[in-house]
């Protein structure tokens, strides 16, 4: 009797495991497609109850911790999905449905669009051992390491994901990006052509490209690329800018007024990109000789930032211009009526001029002559009058230039006269030297002789 009762219980026994393994096999997992189903179908609160009421009876069900993770994140609670997902990883249970690599890459992805850079790269180098052949894990990787500046490990990571997958253009792009910013324009040249050829609508692509061209000094295909790139919203106001310097360096300062200029109606008030607007129209303008509208742009920078670039600098040049007629008008005068005043300057410091050489329409050299005594037989002697409108400071090297003419045009002495500063270098060789410094306060005092 009791051998019978001894079969019996464990026949009871051995029902029971079969009837758990069969509920565990059949039963659970159907329970958790269904609950999978309701986590897709949005019913998110339901589904986390549900899950909740599974795991207080088996806290190691692997697949129930990655549906809650999943749950959390459709509900946007990131902190218990990071939870949920990191105890996946800590029970090491994976089959056809949680997988290893697919818990890490929402861990990556999670921690990237975090800035959790450092938890970001662990998740991404396991996953490039995990699946090395999925371009995707590399590529995140050189970016995490191209946005930490480190560009020297970033390359590595763009190489591979490119041997990988040859057709990601933002592997070729950021790879030109590294190139680009480490001084290596060919190679960064390439690498955004390369991007261009899969992508002809990355216009971050047309406008590194166009950098790096106009670096490399190809200004007319730099401006096409900008040209391009000017259809980006986001990129509009910067390709502005750089067409407009593109063409200050072909000394096209028309078109580039007319670019800096549309970049203006865009650009965001009191940004940096305004400043830079504006200051490179600026020196545009002032190339052109029309001060008025450069001082105009210089005193709004100021007003926004006093100390941006050398702005203040660039007024002080200007203090007399602004206060003066007769210095404005000889700033922006053309070039006869600029001529036409250098010679009543002259004329008014008591010399004959003999020889006019206009080096440019803001530079001047004379042969002069002065009566050395009253007596008609009185010896002459030739001077060297160079008289500049700029607001560059003079150093030593033009006075150096300037005595060595002397003998061979008969001169015993070189007067300058600048409406810019002069260094201490060129002061020091003038001091000791038949050469006389004239700057803008005195040539103020001429101008007012001049009739």
């Amino acid at each position: 009797m009791l051998f019978t009762y001894a079969i019996i219980f464990l026949f009871i026994i051995i029902l029971v495991i079969f009837s758990l393994y069969l509920v565990n096999i059949y039963v659970f997992p159907r329970k958790l497609e269904e609950i999978e189903k309701l986590i897709e179908g949005g019913q998110i609160k339901l589904a986390i109850r549900k899950l909740g009421e599974i795991l207080e009876k088996d806290d190691r069900n692997g697949y129930a911790h990655y549906l809650l993770a999943e749950a959390y994140l459709k509900e946007n609670n990131i902190q218990f999905a990071i939870l949920e997902f990191r105890q996946v990883l800590k029970l090491g249970k994976f089959d056809d449905n949680v997988r290893e690599v697919e818990v890490r890459s929402r861990l990556a992805k999670i921690y990237r669009e975090r800035n959790a850079n450092e938890e970001a790269k662990k998740e991404y180098l396991i996953l490039t051992k995990l699946d090395p052949s999925n371009y995707e894990n590399y590529y995140h990787l050189g970016v995490l390491f191209f946005n930490n500046g480190q560009f020297d490990k970033a390359i590595p990571y763009f190489k591979k994901s490119i041997a990988s997958n040859n057709r990601h253009d933002m592997s070729h792009y950021y790879l030109g990006q590294v190139h680009y910013r480490t001084g290596n324009f060919s190679d960064a040249k390439q690498s955004f052509i390369d991007a261009l050829k899969i992508d002809q609508g990355n216009y971050k692509a047309h406008y590194f490209l166009g950098l790096v061209l106009r670096q490399m000094g190809d200004y007319e295909w730099a401006i096409k690329e900008f040209e391009i790139s000017q259809k980006s919203d986001d990129l509009k106001v910067k390709s502005f800018l750089a067409k407009g310097t593109c063409y200050i360096e072909r000394e096209q300062l028309p078109k580039a007024v007319i670019e800096f200029e549309r970049g203006l109606k865009f650009a965001k008030r009191g940004s940096d990109t305004e400043m830079n607007l504006r200051y490179f129209l600026a020196e545009a303008q002032e190339r052109m000789r029309d001060l008025h509208s450069a001082i105009n742009n210089w005193e709004k920078i100021v007003q926004v930032n006093p100390n941006f670039r050398d702005v203040q600098e660039k007024l002080k040049s200007y203090a007399e211009f602004r206060q003066d007629d007769r210095i404005k008008d000889f700033m922006i005068a053309g070039l006869a009526q600029f001529e036409h005043t250098c010679r009543k300057v002259v004329e008014v410091m008591g010399h004959n001029i003999m020889d006019v050489d206009i080096m440019s329409d803001t530079d001047i050299e004379m042969l002069v002559t002065e009566t050395e005594g009253k007596w008609r037989n009185t010896r002459r002697s030739n001077k060297i009058i160079r008289i500049l409108r700029t607001t560059d400071t003079i150093n030593d090297k033009l006075l150096r230039q300037l005595h060595e003419k002397m003998k061979p045009k008969n001169a015993n002495r070189v007067v300058i006269i600048s409406t810019g500063d002069y260094s201490q270098s060129a002061m020091d060789f003038s001091n000791t030297r038949p050469i006389e410094l004239i700057g803008k306060g005195e040539l103020v005092k001429l101008l007012r002789q001049v009739k």
